[in-house]
């Protein structure tokens, strides 16, 4: 008998997944921050073509075009094994007017795809009562659900090292950035927590979302471990959340154990049963609440290790095999992805189908590594795989035994 129920459950979480990962939109942006000098004296900061952009995190030099109109700003981080990463951005200044406004255009992009790139950005002074609002108005290129909160967040960012380079000389004072980060963050965290209280009721959503939370700090605590500053997170009402990197990783080693680590540290939420099985507790409370966390945490990241892109277990098969078998990256991550459906299919499980949708789709889209991206040592390949399989065997035993709990 056909389960129809299942079937509109996994169509509805395929839809869902695609339209947060596929769904893209050019982004216009406009935020604004008052800074306590006149316009005349902000101007220096904000004009491109004599300012040296000491407020722009991470940039390390400009250059001018002969043209007097078109300025390369060339960025670096270093990371905390010496190596650094870098890049640059062309911008021609179309319009301007001292001490009121800015128009920049982005050059150099004729033959690059414009997704999840700024495109524009006008910087507009206008005078207030003791100081002047400066104001970002921005166009991006198309970007997804996520990309355009995060947009958000890197314009209100770089306000904020604006107004404090001008005000104080100092472009990142202690807890002046990032509030933006932390309140979009709270602010899907509280929407997340709502839908998985309403879907599973406010115990297990409580639950589930603390699980999750952990989860997307073990992948921070991985992007602070190979070096680079702390990222972003964004949470999803029904979906989850994602842990989002300040710069892209240049080796896939990095890119495989950032994302294996939302699982490893959510090993952490195991301690308790583990616990309370070699120590005899007689609060049955206490003890079905462990069992609980620990069936509900190995559920979700058991799931999140499908090896099927874009989950975490996916990012990690990627990597390995663009390290050791470059050629064949589509083909295999297809045949996984067909078996992931077959086993949803099998146990009827409208989640796993649903995944298998979108991989099917989103394995469309992968290939070799491209550009100067540091390949996996088939020693450090083995490693990752050797790694991971003790973290699905961890989470898979949580699941074994402690999943008839929930019933």
């Amino acid at each position: 008998m056909v389960n129809w129920g299942s079937i509109i459950i996994a169509v509805v979480a395929a839809l869902s997944m695609l339209l947060v990962f596929n769904w893209r939109r050019p982004v216009r942006l406009a935020r604004s921050v008052f800074v306590k000098l006149a316009p005349e004296a902000v101007w220096p900061h904000v004009d491109y073509l004599s300012s040296r952009m000491e407020w722009q995190k991470n940039i390390e030099r400009l250059e001018f075009d002969q043209d007097g109109r078109t300025v390369r700003q060339f960025y670096s981080l270093k990371r905390d094994d010496g190596s650094k990463v870098e890049w640059d951005i062309q911008f021609e200044v179309i319009d301007q007017q001292p001490d009121k406004f800015i128009r920049l255009r982005r050059t150099g992009l004729q033959d690059t795809a414009l997704d999840d790139r700024l495109i524009e950005r006008e910087i507009t002074l206008k005078p207030q009562s003791g100081g002047t609002l400066v104001s970002f108005a921005e166009q991006w290129g198309p970007r997804s659900l996520t990309g355009f909160a995060l947009a958000h967040m890197d314009a209100a960012a770089s306000l904020s090292r604006l107004k404090s380079w001008i005000e104080t000389g100092n472009a990142s004072p202690k807890g002046s950035n990032g509030w933006t980060s932390i309140i979009i963050s709270a602010a899907s965290l509280a929407a997340t927590a709502a839908a998985f209280s309403v879907l599973l009721g406010w115990e297990i959503g409580v639950i589930f979302v603390g699980l999750l939370v952990l989860h997307e700090l073990g992948h921070l605590l991985s992007f602070r471990m190979i070096g680079q500053p702390w990222g972003k997170i964004i949470f999803m009402p029904f979906l989850g959340g994602v842990a989002v990197s300040r710069v892209p990783h240049i080796r896939l080693a990095d890119d495989a154990f950032c994302a294996i680590m939302g699982a490893g540290l959510s090993m952490l939420a195991l301690l308790p049963v583990v616990f309370f099985s070699l120590w005899d507790v007689q609060s049955p409370y206490l003890l079905q609440l462990s069992y609980v966390i620990a069936a509900i945490a190995g559920g979700l990241n058991l799931l999140n290790l499908l090896p099927v892109f874009p989950l975490d277990g996916g990012r990690v098969f990627r990597a390995v095999l663009q390290s050791l078998l470059p050629a064949h990256v589509r083909t295999a991550m297809f045949i996984i992805a067909g078996l992931v459906a077959v086993g949803g299919i099998a146990m009827q499980n409208p989640v796993m189908i649903a995944i298998a949708a979108v991989a099917f789709f989103q394995s469309t889209r992968l290939g070799p590594a491209k550009g100067n991206i540091v390949l996996m040592s088939p020693y450090a390949a083995s490693v990752m795989i050797a790694s991971y399989l003790s973290i699905v065997t961890v989470h898979g035993v949580a699941v074994v035994k402690y999943w008839p709990s929930l019933s």
